[in-house]
């Protein structure tokens, strides 16, 4: 032990001593070292929890993924490939954001190989990151292939009736081109029933329309068959026309004149209409009979009536008539309206 003499100023000299030591130096060096190594691991955790992080594993579904079918397309026709499927990734998020935003991935499945008839193949994958681990749904397909067979068929045009404006009628639906050609499996063209192309609209039809309607193959149940189609669009026109008919046109008074006044005649300056709308009603019609106001009728007077017209007409000419109303004074003790 190192007495402390001295005093104040001994104290000084030890520590200065002290300092000056080699000890210092080392203790000093020591301290440092612990301080940089300190720094230096925790800036490494730091970066290596931002990596764990970045390359933490993540699941998501990438949604409507087409399918490549691969097989001798010339000679073969292969069903049952569905047109989209799902694709479930795992890996890390950046990756899979990027795989999802590109898509430049693909989904395929290999026939070259297989054999007329049915199987059930795997749908495979590639251009996917190796640090991804790649699900599809489903991981197989049934499928089947036949000998590939073509034929001409007829297109039948259609069209809803309810989408024709009041009053008017089918004239005429046409299609161009009238016949397509339809490729698939021998036994899915012998079960064509129809080849159909229904005209469809957003407006009511009330001259003559043009549009673009897909054509369907069906079976004799309505079905769906599985067959190529080209063109798989064709060009329906419908002509429409609105049927007319000249009927006679009544009139008789309506309502009551004043007190002391009697209707005498009532008669339309026009004795004929001429009406527009569908044929099943024009049919059943040989006249209109139209009221005629006449309260507040004092004197002769003509006046201006509207026709109107019923359900299933659209037009009728002319829309308005001109009718002359004969009134006279009546007495009290004479009925009113010639009653």
């Amino acid at each position: 032990m190192i007495p402390l003499t001295g005093g104040a100023g001994g104290g000084e000299k030890a520590m200065d001593k002290f300092v000056e030591s080699s000890w210092f130096v080392r203790i000093v060096a020591l301290l440092l070292a612990v301080l940089v190594y300190t720094s230096v691991n925790f800036s490494d955790f730091q970066l290596n929890k931002k990596a764990d992080n970045s390359a933490q594993e993540n699941s998501e579904i990438i949604t409507d993924v087409p399918i490549q079918a691969y097989y001798d397309t010339e000679n073969l026709f292969v069903s049952g490939v569905p047109d989209k499927v799902k694709v479930e990734v795992e890996g890390p998020k950046s990756i899979i954001e990027s795989t999802k935003r590109l898509r430049d991935f693909e989904l395929f499945i290999d026939l070259t190989n297989v054999s007329i008839g049915e199987h059930r193949v795997p749908i495979k994958h590639k251009q996917f990151s190796d640090k991804l681990k790649v699900t599809v749904h489903p991981e197989a397909v049934n499928v089947l292939i036949e000998e590939k067979v073509s034929d001409n068929f007829v297109v039948s045009p259609e069209f809803n009736d309810n989408m024709l404006a009041e009053g008017y009628q089918e004239e005429a639906v046409s299609v161009d081109p009238k016949r397509v050609k339809v490729t698939g499996s021998k036994a899915a063209l012998n079960r064509i029933v129809y080849v159909k192309a229904t005209l469809d609209v957003k407006e009511k039809v009330d001259k003559e329309t043009t549009g673009t309607a897909k054509v369907q193959v069906l079976d004799g149940e309505l079905n769906k068959l599985d067959v190529k189609v080209e063109p798989e669009t064709v060009q329906v026109s419908i002509s429409v026309k609105n049927p007319s008919k000249k009927i006679a046109l009544k009139v008789f008074p309506k309502g009551t004149p004043p007190k002391g006044v009697k209707i005498t005649s009532i008669k339309p300056e026009t004795e004929e209409l001429t009406i527009y709308g569908k044929e099943s009603i024009l049919k059943e019609m040989e006249e209109l009979v139209i009221p005629v106001e006449v309260d507040g009728v004092k004197k002769d007077t003509i006046l201006t009536v509207p026709i109107e017209i019923g359900e299933g007409l659209n037009f009728v000419s002319p829309q308005t008539v001109k009718v002359k109303v004969t009134a006279e004074e009546s007495s009290e003790s004479e009925p009113e309206n010639g009653e």
